[in-house]
């Protein structure tokens, strides 16, 4: 995927006077990109969802620092796809405050049990470096599906695309529905070097 350039994240100012109705286009965009399951929501990163994140961060902060905004975009551009590569956060949902204290222990590990499934293949999720821990301290999770070429022929053939998570009590599945899909298989063919 091209690298987000420094052109593309706007002085607060100015972001300011589109913020509303870039808002809003992300809001939906991103309702395009998610799967959810009982507990989990997965949402398939996109160029747009990551540059919008560095405009509102350097905006709530009101960033005005080059180095600090050239910072954000190197951690921020870590969740784009590369050649070959979905990623996903993996959101943690729960309604109640006191069943998520009380469960979030028992999900530690969750992450290395993320896994894309699709005719006879199934892809495991690689988590970001440094987050999982013995004990679950977020509710949000960063993955990455890396695919070989057999996976990638499969994958783009497939018609049926699952996302699972396979811990034992958290054992969930959500089909990726045939819209997201063609843009994922879009996507993994532009992200080619």
């Amino acid at each position: 995927m091209q690298e987000i350039s420094r052109e593309e994240i706007l002085p607060p100012k100015i972001y300011e006077k589109s913020r509303e109705s870039i808002t809003r286009t992300i809001i939906n965009h991103k309702k395009g990109r998610r799967v959810t399951t009982r507990t989990f929501s997965f949402l398939f990163e996109s160029r747009d969802i990551v540059v919008n994140q560095i405009n509102e961060m350097v905006f709530i902060e009101n960033v005005q620092d080059e180095d600090e905004i050239k910072r954000l975009i190197n951690v921020y551009s870590e969740q784009l796809p590369g050649e070959n590569e979905l990623s996903v956060s993996m959101f943690i949902e729960f309604e109640d405050q006191d069943v998520m204290v009380r469960t979030l222990p028992k999900m530690a590990g969750i992450e290395n049990s993320v896994y894309l499934t699709f005719d006879g293949e199934e892809l495991k999720g690689i988590p970001e470096e440094g987050r999982s821990t013995d004990v679950l301290e977020s509710t949000l999770q960063y993955l990455k599906f890396k695919f070989d070429q057999k996976e990638k022929d499969r994958f783009m053939k497939a018609k049926n695309v699952y996302i699972e998570t396979r811990k034992k009590g958290f054992e969930e599945s959500a089909r990726i529905f045939p819209e997201l899909l063609d843009a994922l298989k879009n996507e993994l063919l532009s992200n080619q070097n």
